[in-house]
């Protein structure tokens, strides 16, 4: 039975020798946090781990959890009376009294009673005569508080002193956030795609699995940036196999064959909706004479109309003979008097250029997704800082980008000095042209000319002018010419590596 006076003197000095080590190991404990603070701030410099701020933090947390840790292990740690009875032994000088003491009550030695009495009544009292505080003092190590200091300098330099790899971190940051909003495009687009009833369903699909596959690709485990520029790009090869080659042609012969038939009355609001892209509306517009509105038509409107329809069959003979051939049989058959042939002929024309404008609805849909991967795949690589927009692809179609696209990001035109390049021709000065009409936004075709141009037409520049005919300064025309260009770039799918060397063509034509 172990008596309470020495279990009162057993839980008063055990208590005190557990606050000294635990300020003694709560330091040592702390100078361990601080080193492996310092470990990840010298990690941080070496690789991009993360920025100043969180690293302050992932510091004062180490050293925190490190000194706490330390002085939680003392009181942790389980000591057995035994134990507890040595060190108090050897941290008070009592001479192996509490030890003799603890195992007698114990029942450990075998003695008399008188025997443990006296040992008893010898420890408390030479126990009585020391000073516990001052014996086990709650006094910090020396070389604990020089670790940790050396530490903390150690630490605050590498903190704050410029760390490179912040940039490349800015530059990770910025590029999972190119490569979210991208994700985020591309499922606005996949779900235009999905409504688009313009498209036939093999097509739908075709561009459904192309936007689906760049969407994984993105999303998988957040891509890196030239897993992601990869991917946009495969997606943009994928889209580009689709292309029609015809269909832009057929779009431009459809504007031009508005533009012929929008002076007049009977045909304006067909090339209207066709300016508009309407073109299903437009067949319906054109389908109308065939029924109730050409029954309405006077013989010189019916004439009109039968020129309106040769005007626009020669717009559509190249792109597009089919529509072309409807429209000028049903032009023939008005003027010839045959009705019937002529509506019949106006209906198949209605569906053919319903056909055609479902071609052209594709394509531009086509377009509209070429084009969105294309930007993002050069924010991507914009965002990543990377030299992934160096490599260059077959076609126009890079893995990373495509150099150049500086020029496309801040549109600015880069213009040689003097408004002149040497691959413009000669060095001559610009000449006042001859223009037979002023371009159209419908695209009618002008020839331009300079004298002293090796290797061009001079009849635009040496034949007399015919009555009515007049001279165009040259500025004039590069303005109309330029900017038709740049909403062709901003308006068409064009590959990025391609884009540039429309700039540079009308940068080196700027006068």
């Amino acid at each position: 039975m172990i008596d309470r006076r020495l279990k009162r003197l057993f839980s008063h000095c055990g208590t005190r020798l557990r606050l000294a080590e635990s300020v003694h190991w709560g330091l040592w404990g702390l100078a361990a946090g601080l080193a492996l603070a310092l470990a990840l701030a010298l990690g941080a410099r070496a690789s991009p781990l993360m920025m100043r701020r969180p690293l302050l933090g992932a510091a004062g947390l180490l050293s925190l959890s490190g000194a706490t840790a330390g002085a939680a292990a003392t009181w942790l740690w389980p000591r057995p009376p035994q134990r507890l009875a040595r060190a108090l032994d050897r941290r008070l000088g009592l001479a192996e009294r509490l030890t003799t003491c603890w195992e007698l009550q114990a029942g450990r030695l075998e003695t008399t009673g008188a025997m443990a009495a006296a040992q008893l009544a010898d420890t408390l009292q030479a126990a009585s005569r020391i000073d516990v505080r001052a014996a086990l003092p709650l006094r910090a190590p020396r070389r604990a508080l020089v670790a940790a200091a050396v530490l903390v300098a150690a630490l605050a330099a590498s903190l704050l002193l410029p760390n490179p790899q912040e940039q490349a971190l800015l530059r990770q940051a910025a590029a999972r956030a190119a490569v979210e909003e991208q994700v985020e495009q591309l499922e606005g687009l996949r779900e235009e795609i999905a409504q688009n009833e313009a498209l036939s369903e093999e097509e739908r699909q075709a561009l459904l699995q192309a936007l689906e596959e760049a969407i994984g690709a993105l999303e998988e485990g957040r891509a890196t940036p030239e897993e992601a520029v990869a991917a946009l790009a495969e997606a943009e090869r994928a889209l580009a196999e689709l292309q029609d080659p015809g269909a832009a042609g057929i779009r431009e012969a459809l504007e031009q064959a508005a533009g012929e038939m929008e002076d007049s009355e009977l045909t304006g609001d067909i090339a209207e909706l066709l300016q508009q892209g309407d073109y299903a509306a437009a067949a319906e517009a054109l389908e109308a004479f065939a029924g109730e509105r050409g029954e309405a038509l006077t013989r010189a409107q019916e004439l009109e109309l039968a020129e309106q329809l040769a005007q626009a069959a020669a717009a559509l003979e190249e792109s597009n003979p089919e529509l072309a051939q409807q429209l000028a049989e049903a032009a023939v058959a008005i003027e010839r008097g045959d009705i019937e042939a002529a509506r019949a002929a106006i209906r198949q024309a209605a569906q053919e250029m319903a056909a055609a404008g479902e071609r052209v609805e594709e394509q531009e849909a086509l377009e509209e997704a070429l084009s969105t991967l294309q930007e993002g795949r050069a924010e991507v690589a914009e965002a990543a800082g990377s030299a992934a927009g160096e490599g260059s692809g077959q076609d126009g179609t890079q893995p990373g980008g495509a150099p150049g696209d500086a020029g496309q990001a801040t549109g600015e035109e880069q213009v040689p000095a003097g408004g002149h390049h040497e691959d413009a021709g000669s060095d001559a000065p610009y000449d006042e042209l001859y223009v037979p009409e002023r371009l159209k936004s419908d695209g009618t075709e002008i020839d331009i000319g300079r004298e002293g141009d090796e290797g061009l037409p001079s009849d635009n520049t040496t034949r007399p002018l015919l009555p009515g005919e007049s001279i165009v300064p040259y500025s004039e025309v590069y303005a109309d010419y330029a900017s038709e260009a740049a909403a062709a770039l901003e308006g068409s799918y064009i590959p990025l590596g391609m884009k540039q060397y429309v700039r540079d063509y009308f940068s080196s034509l700027q006068p």
